[in-house]
């Protein structure tokens, strides 16, 4: 029996409503049961549910709604679904316009209708996206069909509830001009621990003294009856500093620095490219004994603060040493006290050391001995005849006077140990490679990708890339530069398949084609695709996060909802997310995406800082420090209104 059209949309049936099947063989189908049920799982997650008023709560909008229908004729049957709204109370309001699934359009007096079933049997229909509205309840009844007779009632109303969004972050207009980002402006200096030091030859047990003081000494001067000893003590005290940014108040001001932010900086620390090393103090001391060799208690003292700067160059394996030495006190006893400065590179067979320049002398004589500061510098070459190197810088001063023999230390900074190599360029180039650079992405240019990357790096357990948490990337170069050989293409492949986004991306997904006319949706990933983080990347070759699908990532897809501001969204087709994902995937436009990292990280962060295989580094968002990623629904507008 046919319906028809009561000119507003909503069917009129033939037969007069009935809550009872016709008696005889032909007796009508009937609808009972009513359950709305989740549509097809791409995730994992939990079923629907109903509250206790009845409603079914359900984890996205393209619900599926199912009723059971019977026929007494055990004919097949289907059912018809109609949708409404409902009002403050909860009654239904208005009829909901449904989509056609088979054709993409408005369906026929705005219902959809099942295909048929064995009676007994449910029948369902899964609603298209767009049809329904997040965080909202519907009402929602069936009527049956066997082929021949129409039901001549409606069932009962049965209600349920679209979940909320989980993601709901406010974007700017991407700016196809945006400068690049300078990288260097978001290193900061990371502290190192303090150098080891190492006594040197000479080396005799000390006098009325301990070793465990870290006093190396040298032979008794038997003429002058003084036992020499020196050390080297880290002090960061502010007369320590001050000297080594001032000199002394009789010794110049304002001394020269290689490396230009050590100035005012306490202990060492270091950049990718920048070592200060300090502050410490070196001592030389003389202690007189009597005939026995027993300490008479006069000690006379020589003290200068010291300075360590080193500096490298990501395009050139010479390198350059500074060290500077300024006087705080030098007892006239001495009469005049001579340093000695070897800057040594310990792995003489892969390093050379150019000629000693010094600006002041290194005798510190007369009837004032503070009055000079000696500053003084040396190149080192690494001879790149292996791909990679590790070098360690060792200086030695040793010190003598007329009345004292000489004494000296040495010290090493394992945390400015220096890398060079010839891999991640065919240029070679050096790195303290234990300092971790930090990547900051181009908010300015492409929004929606660096609001995906905060997104996940904030709200899943693994944290990608973040330095609050103590959770770097690690970087996955390309297959002929890491060790299992894995092309990180084919990490990118597991979480983004080739036209996923065109495909199965969310279709709400905006394209760009005013900045680039062949733009196409595009699917982004993080943790990046070139790091061991990716979920793409196997555990049998160093993946940290393997994933079977990219539906196993978090669901964002980023759209522009009106001229001016953009929203990235999390995918309300999906279930909504658990935060207990180890990835994040999302539809946005290929020209963004692809802008994001492409040349920008290639070039103007993993090639500048010279990262290899394996190499930590963090990724940080200065445009989100004021979002907070703790709350049930992420809401953030960017930047800070």
């Amino acid at each position: 029996m046919a319906a028809a059209d009561s000119g507003d949309g909503t069917p009129e049936w033939d037969y007069a409503p009935s809550s009872r099947p016709a008696a005889g063989p032909e007796s009508l189908a009937r609808a009972n049961n009513n359950r709305p049920v989740s549509g097809k799982d791409l995730k994992a997650g939990p079923p629907s549910t109903k509250d206790s008023a009845g409603v079914w709560q359900v984890n996205r909008t393209t619900v599926t709604l199912s009723n059971t229908v019977t026929d007494a004729d055990d004919d097949t049957a289907n059912l018809t679904f109609q949708v409404y709204t409902t009002d403050a109370n909860g009654n239904p309001k208005s009829q909901v316009q449904l989509t056609d699934p088979d054709t993409g359009k408005p369906a026929t007096y705005g219902v959809v209708v099942s295909d048929f079933v064995t009676s007994g049997r449910k029948a369902s229909v899964t609603l298209r996206y767009g049809d329904l509205k997040t965080n909202t309840t519907y009402a929602f009844r069936t009527s049956a069909y066997d082929g021949t007779l129409y039901e001549t009632d409606w069932s009962s109303w049965a209600k349920f509830h679209t979940r909320g969004r989980a993601v709901s972050i406010t974007l700017p207009e991407p700016d196809k001009n945006a400068p690049a980002v300078n990288q260097d402006d978001h290193q900061r200096p990371q502290v190192i621990a303090q150098p080891e030091v190492k006594p040197a030859l000479p080396t005799v047990p000390p006098i009325g003294r301990s070793a465990s003081e870290g006093w190396s000494c040298g032979e008794l001067n038997k003429k002058t009856a003084i036992q020499p000893c020196s050390r080297l003590v880290p002090d960061d005290s502010k007369k320590i500093r001050d000297a080594l940014t001032k000199g002394t108040s009789r010794a110049r001001a304002g001394l020269p620095h290689l490396v230009d932010w050590c100035e005012g900086f306490a202990n060492s620390h270091v950049k990718r490219y920048e070592a200060c090393i300090g502050s410490f103090k070196y001592e030389y001391e003389g202690r007189v004994v009597d005939k026995n060799g027993k300490p008479t208690g006069e000690i006379l003292n020589a003290t200068w603060a010291v300075g360590q700067e080193v500096k490298l160059s990501g395009t050139s394996a010479t390198f350059t040493q500074q060290l500077t030495l300024v006087p705080i006190d030098i007892d006239a006893k001495f009469g005049s006290v001579t340093l000695n400065v070897e800057f040594d590179c310990l792995q003489a067979d892969r390093c050379s050391n150019g000629p000693q320049s010094w600006d002041g002398a290194l005798v510190w004589v007369g009837a004032d001995p503070l009055a000079h500061t000696a500053v003084g510098k040396i190149d080192h070459t690494w001879n790149a005849a292996n791909k990679a190197d590790t070098l360690d810088l060792s200086p030695k001063i040793t010190a003598y006077a007329p009345v004292a023999n000489p004494a000296a230390m040495r010290w090493q900074a394992d945390g400015a140990q220096i890398r060079c190599d010839k891999i991640s360029s065919d240029t070679p180039g050096c790195a303290f490679h234990k300092y971790i650079p930090t990547w900051v992405m181009n908010f300015d240019k492409t929004p929606p990708a660096v609001a995906h990357a905060w997104l996940i790096q904030s709200k899943l357990p693994t944290h990608p890339g973040s330095k609050a948490a103590n959770k770097p990337l690690f970087y996955l170069p390309a297959k002929d530069k890491n060790a299992p050989g894995r092309d990180p293409d084919d990490n990118r492949k597991v979480i983004c398949p080739d036209k996923w986004a065109a495909t199965y991306g969310n279709p709400d997904a905006t394209t760009v084609p005013e900045i680039s006319p062949t733009d196409k949706p595009s699917c982004d990933e993080f943790a990046y695709a070139s790091t061991y983080n990716s979920g793409g990347m196997p555990a049998g070759m160093g993946g940290m996060n393997e994933v079977d699908t990219g539906n196993d990532c978090v669901q964002t897809y980023a759209t522009r909802v009106k001229q001016g501001e953009w929203h990235l969204y999390d995918d309300v087709r999906e279930a909504a997310p658990t935060w207990k994902e180890v990835c994040g995937r999302s539809a946005m436009s290929g020209w963004i995406n692809s802008t994001s990292m492409g040349g920008a990280f290639s070039s103007g962060f993993s090639g500048k800082y010279r990262l290899l295989d394996k190499d930590p580094y963090w990724v940080d968002f200065p445009q989100f420090a004021h979002c907070d990623a703790s709350k049930v629904t992420v809401a953030c507008k960017v930047p800070k209104p």
